[in-house]
């Protein structure tokens, strides 16, 4: 048992090795320590072979760091080289027409990319009116990252009149939209949303969330879509 008194780290238990040996061989007569020359000399002995595998290990494995290091550099040179030769290939080949360069270079042509295809509509539109008469628009999208996402509004008129569909802007990507703008004197509000890729595609419009203001009595001519009981009680 040595209750802790030996480090247990290889770097401070050799040094540890080191200096016990050089302190019990310091001339005992007969044992002080309670340890016999013949035992002193073996752990003078062993800490020595210990000492030079110690060094050895550590030796070899700086080498290690330093091969692998040159190899990485090697490696990044030769990609890079690799790289500009592809490309000198592909501005031949371009140039030439020849579409026999790329067998006889033994590399594949390469691939012409696939245009991205349109994302799905948003779906789930939900809405809440505010005390203060704006509306919040949610919605759920999957359009797997890097879209934005147009909302348009149109309103009906207490006559009945449903207005052209107009852009009220962007929802990013917490898929909200806030209406601070609601105009005052309308049967209903409708909204909708579409999602668009960065690289352009688009997705085609939602289904129209619409919320009703007043009474419902007398209903206008023009297609009003079914709305939660929620928006009901938050636009009463």
């Amino acid at each position: 048992m040595t209750n802790g008194r030996i480090p247990n780290d290889d770097a401070s238990f050799i040094a540890w090795a080191r200096t016990h040996a050089d302190i019990w061989a310091g001339g005992q007569t007969p044992p002080a320590i309670g340890l016999s020359p013949a035992e002193v000399a073996a752990f003078a002995a062993k800490t020595a072979a210990a000492e030079a595998a110690y060094a050895a290990m550590l030796a070899a494995r700086q080498a290690s760091l330093d091969a692998t290091a040159l190899k990485d550099t090697r490696f990044a040179d030769l990609r890079a080289e690799a790289s500009a030769d592809l490309s000198r290939i592909d501005a031949f080949a371009t140039t030439t027409g020849d579409p026999g360069v790329y067998p006889l270079a033994g590399i594949p042509a390469p691939k012409t990319p696939a245009a991205r295809t349109a994302p799905p509509a948003p779906t789930d539109l939900r809405t809440i009116v505010g005390t203060d008469g704006s509306v919040t628009l949610t919605f759920k999208a999957t359009t797997g990252g890097g879209a934005t996402y147009l909302v348009q509004r149109r309103t009906t008129s207490i006559e009945g009149l449903e207005s052209p569909y107009a852009f009220m802007g962007f929802a990013g990507d917490d898929k909200k939209f806030v209406d601070n703008a609601v105009p005052e004197g309308v049967r209903s509000v409708g909204y909708r949303v579409a999602a668009r890729l960065s690289s352009g595609p688009q997705s085609g419009w939602s289904v129209t969330r619409t919320i009703p203001f007043g009474s419902q009595d007398n209903a206008p001519v023009g297609r009003i879509e079914p709305v939660n009981p929620e928006d009901q009680m938050a636009a009463g």
